[in-house]
C-alpha cells in the first residue's frame, strides 16, 4: 500500500511539474507575441525601432527581454525630459548611451534629434547603432578621461549607471571631465550607488559593508559585463564635486535603487 501511495504521489508531483512547465511556456509565447506587436507598433508610429540583440541588452540590464529594455529606456528618458525639458537648451550628452535604450525614446522628439549626442565604452553597442540605424550622434569613449569632445561643448550631460561601475577613486577625475565638456551653468544628471545601497545585505557582504563604513566608499569586484560595483557615500561624493558643481538636488534611491543628482556647473 505504501508503495502504491508513493507511486501515486510521485505521479501527482510529475503532473504538477508538467502543468507548471506548460504555463511557463504559454507565458513565454504570450510575451514573445506582445513584444513582436510592440515592435510593429513602434516602427509604424516612428518609422524605426531600436532593439539590439539579446546579448547587447544584457550589457545594460539584468534581463534580455525586449520589454525590459524598452521599459527601462522609457523610465530613464522621462528623467531626462524632467531635467532638460522637451526642448533642451543646447546639445546634451548621454554619457554611457549603450545600444540606445534612452536614445530611442528621446529620438521621438524633433528637438532631441538635433540636441542628442551619446558615447560609450561599449564599442560593440556603438557599432550596432551605427550599422543598424545609421545614427551618427554616438561615439566610442574610453574608460578614463578625456571624452572625445571640446571644452564647453554641451549645455547638459546625463548618465545612468555609469559611475556605479567606475572605482570611486576615479570619480573626481570624471567630475572634472564633465565640468570641462559642459558650458558654464550647464547641468548634469547622474546616478550612483550611495549610502542606502551600501546597506543592502543582499548586494554586499558584511566585510564590504564594514569597509564602506570605514572609508565612505567601496569598490566590489563582480562577475559579468561590468566586472565591478562602485558605492560612493554622499559625503565622499560632495567632496569629489567640490569646486566643480553645485548640487541642485540629491535624491536618495531616487532612481530605482540608485541615488541621483542634478548638478550645475560652477
Amino acid at each position: 500500500m505504501k508503495h502504491l501511495l508513493a507511486r501515486l504521489g510521485g505521479g501527482s508531483a510529475r503532473a504538477s511539474e508538467a502543468a507548471t512547465q506548460r504555463r511557463l511556456q504559454d507565458q513565454a509565447k504570450q510575451i514573445a507575441w506582445l513584444e513582436r506587436l510592440v515592435t510593429e507598433l513602434l516602427i509604424e508610429q516612428r518609422g524605426f525601432c531600436i532593439l539590439p540583440p539579446p546579448e547587447l541588452r544584457l550589457h545594460v540590464g539584468a534581463r534580455d527581454s525586449a520589454a525590459n529594455f524598452w521599459n527601462q529606456g522609457r523610465n530613464s528618458s522621462a528623467r531626462v525630459i524632467e531635467v532638460f525639458g522637451e526642448t533642451p537648451p543646447g546639445r546634451v550628452l548621454d554619457w554611457g548611451c549603450g545600444s540606445g535604450r534612452t536614445l530611442y525614446w528621446l529620438y521621438g522628439r524633433p528637438a532631441w534629434r538635433d540636441a542628442y549626442r551619446g558615447c560609450d565604452v561599449d564599442a560593440q553597442a556603438i557599432r550596432w547603432l551605427n550599422k543598424k540605424h545609421g545614427i551618427q550622434a554616438v561615439a566610442v569613449c574610453q574608460p578614463d578621461p578625456p571624452l572625445p569632445y571640446a571644452d564647453g561643448a554641451f549645455a547638459g550631460v546625463f548618465s545612468f549607471s555609469v559611475l556605479t561601475h567606475i572605482p570611486p577613486e576615479r570619480h573626481r577625475a570624471w567630475y572634472q571631465e564633465l565640468h570641462r565638456v559642459l558650458a558654464p551653468g550647464g547641468r548634469a544628471y547622474v546616478t550612483l550607488n550611495g549610502d542606502s545601497r551600501a546597506a543592502d545585505a543582499l548586494a554586499f557582504t558584511p566585510e564590504e559593508q564594514a569597509l564602506f563604513a570605514r572609508q565612505g566608499w567601496l569598490w566590489a569586484d563582480r562577475e559579468g559585463h561590468y566586472k565591478g560595483a562602485a558605492v560612493a557615500g554622499r559625503r565622499f561624493t560632495e567632496a569629489a564635486l567640490e569646486g566643480l558643481f553645485e548640487i541642485e538636488r540629491y535624491g536618495e534611491a531616487g532612481y530605482h535603487q540608485q541615488d541621483d543628482m542634478v548638478l550645475r556647473r560652477i
